[in-house]
């Protein structure tokens, strides 16, 4: 009788246990995606930077051309697909990086050169839904790249409003990380 007792209490905190443990296991998941994306986005626009200030110094005193503007989201493209390589969900189509979705914009004196993104992005995007963003003031009349990603984790556990007592709720399935990086040219 002890025994069976022991046995109905075990089936009934099992459930929890796991959950918890795959719990603790997503957060370890969701903060190492959260990390690469954030060096995605930092990492790329250093690189279209340092692109950028190449080909500002080959056309100067003149504006870089289309093709050069080209050249640096291309790179920064580049970057931020092989930075994404250890992300569970990323989508490939070609040589372009579509998941996690990825823009890019070059705020100089001419203006914003932006790019399209490089997939469709999702309403639950917030930073890319109104591409391309603004030209904001040049930090100290300088030039600068920005790069704008948004990826979606999905957790090991899908729990789509979850009841909980005491009238909570808990909803698990999709996260959507988003980062914003703008990497300032110097010219010296």
């Amino acid at each position: 009788m002890r025994r069976g007792q022991t046995l109905v209490e075990f089936a009934l905190v099992l459930p929890m246990l796991l959950v918890l443990l795959l719990g603790i296991v997503d957060f370890g998941r969701v903060f190492a995606s959260g990390i690469t994306v954030e060096a995605l986005a930092r990492n790329s626009a250093e690189a279209g930077a340092q692109e950028y200030l190449q080909a500002r110094r080959a056309a100067a005193p003149a504006q870089p051309t289309g093709s050069e503007y080209a050249a640096v989201h291309l790179r920064i493209q580049e970057v931020a697909c092989e930075e994404a390589k250890t992300l569970a969900n990323r989508a490939m189509t070609g040589a372009t990086c579509t998941m996690p979705v990825i823009g890019s914009c070059i705020h100089d004196e001419w203006g914003s050169h932006c790019s399209a993104p490089s997939g469709t992005v999702p309403s639950s995007c917030s930073l890319m839904a109104s591409w391309p963003p603004t030209l904001a003031s040049m930090a100290g009349g300088l030039p600068y790249v920005q790069v704008t990603t948004c990826y979606q984790f999905t957790t090991m556990i899908n729990l789509s409003n979850l009841r909980l007592p005491l009238g909570w709720s808990l909803s698990l399935g999709e996260i959507w990380l988003q980062r914003e990086r703008a990497f300032t040219v110097a010219d010296y």
